[in-house]
């Protein structure tokens, strides 16, 4: 097998915002916070000694954190009881509530920050714990509940939907899960552990699905959703709500991004909270003297801030707020996650010090590629080259060509150039307004020449139909539904198909902890080629 690795940074575009980011090009307003800083050892190590320091309530997120294990009918991590330490420090991840952990990168992110947290620990001799953040609250249903086979979409249709998605009955997906199952070739005890795992809440099915492809004992998992949690962060909300923290600091931000030609990647709204109900989760509005969220109204600020005094468990930080809370609760050094994650925390560069907080260094997270043998035999066969992995199917298509007998018309087009400069120099030399008939004349017997070249090209590929197949059924495994193999394909999925001598679990753990020396978190992707290319 065949282990190679790319550099994600310097595969995005140069104006990209998290390449200017990383590279320390993105210029800092004069009246804002730095920008969070980047995964090197002397920045982590300056992260260390303040991260949590006299706020993070170690008690109280042990006992939290029992609880919801307990609920989940599951033994507790062995790294969990490391957390009550006082020198303890977090690398944190987390993602939606995605059916059977949802498309691969998932496992990417979550494996990302158990390096780096072991790594750290290593470095530290003190305890870095691995953390995966529920994201349990969400309410877009749409984007959690899909699994694709190979070949087709499964998607879960509960009879209710529409608040929090991790309080949601998991039981009712597992027909979804079946029959996903069946399309994807999973067979046996990998199947039989997922369909037993979707039993209960939604977030407890994520806790067993994570651990399940990570491991019992090498990540903690939590979710916010917790009464207690979110009364320890309440005054917090409730300053949230009396001025418009967040408001004011991201927007500050934005007009910094939005002068260096960058769209902020998540709107900031005045109120960045929502208040959940029976199946709702609805956004909290400012309207005139008093408030609304749905059907839910209160005549005044201090009639919303007494309900959410005495029932905080019912008001929800939104995406932007979220981070927020979850720096709050932990002592985190560092923050794992995908690129679009990486740009919205950029803009909360200031929110973090209004709250009294220190923000956390950004990671982004590590991707990979999985080509099975007979994928990467194919490849080989078709000459699509490990460089070209990434590209479109019309480059592909373009590069086989070269290697075929389509009949050369450039020496054609390089004939009608250096006719009609002469043809040009003639022409105008009786008439000069006769310049404009020559230059179409010649664009024209172009443009046919460009429809002759296209109709050879159509006509190898009928007499080859076999060897364009290929190609597009290998592009269609390496970009499932026309998007990046690891946005689309379930890591289950990809184990089940995976044919080499270790197991794909192994494959990718040895691939991260390779690609990165210790001292150089920069994000990689990772090719696993198992079989020549």
């Amino acid at each position: 097998m065949e282990l190679l690795q790319t550099s994600l940074i310097d595969g995005l575009a140069e104006g990209h915002l998290v390449r200017q980011w990383w590279e320390r090009r993105l210029v800092c307003g004069s009246d804002m916070h730095p920008w969070p800083d980047r995964p090197d050892g002397d920045r982590l190590d300056s992260l260390r000694e303040g991260a949590g320091q006299g706020r993070v309530d170690r008690h109280l997120l042990m006992e939290v954190l029992r609880g919801q294990y307990s609920d989940s009918d599951m033994e507790l991590p062995s790294r969990l009881e490391s957390l009550a330490l006082g020198d303890a420090r977090t690398v944190t991840t987390g993602h939606q509530l995605c059916l059977a952990m949802g498309p691969a990168f998932t496992v990417y992110k979550a494996l990302t920050a158990i390096h780096l947290a072991d790594w750290l620990e290593n470095r530290w001799g003190t305890p870095v714990v691995p953390v995966f953040w529920l994201a349990s609250e969400d309410h877009d249903f749409e984007e959690v509940s899909a699994l694709w086979d190979g070949a087709d979409w499964h998607r879960w249709t509960p009879e209710e939907s529409g608040g929090p998605v991790g309080r949601m009955d998991a039981a009712g997906s597992a027909e979804t899960l079946s029959r996903w199952g069946s399309g994807a070739g999973l067979t046996g005890d990998r199947m039989a552990d997922i369909l037993a795992a979707a039993d209960g809440s939604l977030s407890d099915a994520m806790r067993r699905w994570i651990h399940g492809a990570i491991g019992p004992d090498r990540i903690v998992v939590l979710d916010g959703d917790d009464p207690r949690l979110k009364s320890s962060f309440s005054a917090r909300m409730i300053r949230e709500v009396r001025e418009g923290v967040l408001f004011r600091e991201v927007s500050r931000v934005n007009a910094v991004l939005e002068s260096q030609g960058h769209s902020p990647q998540v709107h900031v709204r005045g109120t960045n909270l929502f208040h959940l109900g029976e199946g709702t989760r609805n956004r909290l509005v400012k309207e005139d003297d008093g408030w609304i969220a749905g059907s839910r109204s209160w005549e005044s600020t201090e009639a919303l801030l007494d309900n959410l005094a005495a029932e905080p468990q019912a008001f929800s930080p939104n995406a932007l707020f979220r981070p927020v809370y979850q720096a709050f609760l932990l002592p985190d050094v560092a923050v794992v996650g995908g690129l679009a994650e990486v740009a919205y925390w950029l803009q909360l560069s200031g929110a973090f010090a209004a709250f009294g907080l220190r923000a956390p260094s950004l990671v982004p997270r590590d991707g990979a590629r999985v080509s099975s043998a007979p994928w990467t035999i194919l490849a080989g066969k078709l000459g699509v080259r490990t460089e070209d992995l990434g590209g479109t199917l019309e480059a592909w298509e373009s590069r086989w060509m070269e290697g075929r007998d389509v009949p050369d018309v450039q020496p054609w087009r390089d004939a009608i150039d250096r006719e009609a400069e002469g043809a040009m120099a003639r022409f105008t030399a009786m008439d000069v307004t006769l310049e404009g008939s020559v230059e179409a004349a010649r664009a024209k017997m172009v443009k046919l020449l460009d429809k002759l070249e296209g109709q050879g090209r159509r006509a190898v590929r009928r007499q080859q139909p076999e060897e364009i197949g290929e190609l597009a059924r290998l592009h269609a495994w390496l970009h499932p539904d026309g998007k990046p193999q690891e946005r689309v394909a379930n890591f289950h999925a990809l184990s089940v198909a995976w044919t080499g001598k270790e197991s794909l679990e192994e494959a990718v753990e040895r691939a991260f902890i390779d690609g990165h020396d210790g001292k150089d978190w920069r994000p990689l992707l990772h090719d696993l080629l198992d079989g020549p290319c």
